[in-house]
């Protein structure tokens, strides 16, 4: 998914720049993280402050130990051939090896050159965005051009509350004949912390579309239709003896098996955490139980946690799954009451 285009030839070297304030071509706040298979993403963009385009913009990224020692030095540009005048264009770098003992980045402008415009022509039309453990959106992209669009691509581009750049999809290249319409889709995985969050709601996000082929662009359109469709439901929750006897009243110091039945919507492996949180009425919490499985394909499982109340009184159960990156995989289960008298 990520995208690193290796430094080329006829920039103009960082050193040799004017001062920022004077050439007003910009790197934007960035973010990194572990990637799954260990090495390093970082992701950001890169603001054209002037009146006329740029492209070639080559970053510079140091990747950098606890001690801000250098282990890598890695150049890249921006997904976007073209920064229009007034634009932003995202940019994505991971580091060559997988090396735990990175800790630290440093981003610069290591170049640009001057460009002749890329016409805005191709319009978007987003559907809705599905929100799931991944991001899947599907849409209209028109030509309005008098040259056929040909190696479109689009990219869907998720925002923190801080509007930095936390998750990029990329659709398949696709053409696009004069003032005709083509169907594309594009699905980005939640491969960051901060897109969790953005999936599950902790933190408020917001995403965005943009399209570049080899002639044409578009302008950067909001994404606004949203659709939460998350893949397991979670019904049935119960508070029981070991044996699944329903109490009555649950007895200070006995067992409590707080079971669910979980069903998997879709065909295909999904590892997940089932979490159990017991709360006093008075908002305390008192305990937090995990249960941790994977659904093969579409499939029902019992999960279930033990609880020993040490204390008569009253509490509340709520229940959670999610996958192993804190992104949610069921909607909110509503709270059961429990009464405890000894």
């Amino acid at each position: 998914m990520m995208i690193v285009t290796l430094f080329t030839m006829n920039f103009v070297w960082a050193e040799n720049l004017p001062p920022t304030s004077s050439i007003q071509v910009e790197i934007l706040s960035s973010y990194s993280y572990k990637a799954s298979d260990g090495t390093t993403i970082v992701l950001g963009e890169v603001q054209n402050k002037m009146d006329s385009p740029v492209n070639a913009v080559t970053i510079g990224v140091t990747f950098m130990d606890d001690n801000s020692h250098s282990i890598e030095y890695k150049t890249g540009t921006t997904l976007l051939q073209v920064v229009p005048p007034g634009g932003k264009v995202p940019f994505s770098i991971s580091s060559t090896h997988a090396d735990p003992a990175i800790t630290q980045i440093q981003v610069k402008l290591a170049g640009f050159r001057s460009s002749s415009e890329r016409q805005q022509v191709l319009a978007i039309s987003p559907g809705t965005l599905q929100v799931s453990d991944k991001l899947v959106i599907s849409g209209t992209i028109t030509n309005n051009g008098a040259l056929k669009s040909t190696n479109t691509k689009l990219y869907l581009i998720s925002y923190d509350p801080f509007q930095r750049v936390v998750g990029i999809g990329i659709s398949n290249p696709i053409d696009v004949g004069t003032k005709q319409d083509s169907q594309f889709s594009i699905t980005s995985d939640s491969n960051s912390k901060a897109q969790s969050d953005c999936l599950s709601g902790i933190i408020k996000c917001s995403t965005m579309l943009i399209a570049e082929s080899d002639n044409y662009q578009s302008k950067l359109i909001p994404v606004t239709g949203v659709k939460v469709t998350l893949p397991i439901i979670v019904r049935n929750t119960m508070a029981t003896d070991p044996n699944g006897t329903s109490y009555s009243t649950i007895p200070v110091n006995a067992t409590v098996k707080i079971s669910s039945n979980a069903k998997y919507l879709l065909n295909s492996t999904q590892p997940f955490i089932y979490y159990v949180q017991v709360k006093q009425f008075s908002g305390k919490t008192e305990f937090i139980g995990k249960y941790e499985g994977v659904f093969l394909g579409t499939e029902d499982k019992n999960v279930s946690v033990n609880w020993t109340p040490h204390s008569s009184g009253s509490y509340f159960i709520e229940t959670y799954v999610w996958n192993y990156d804190a992104v949610p995989l069921s909607s909110a289960v509503p709270s059961i009451n429990v009464v405890l008298v000894k």
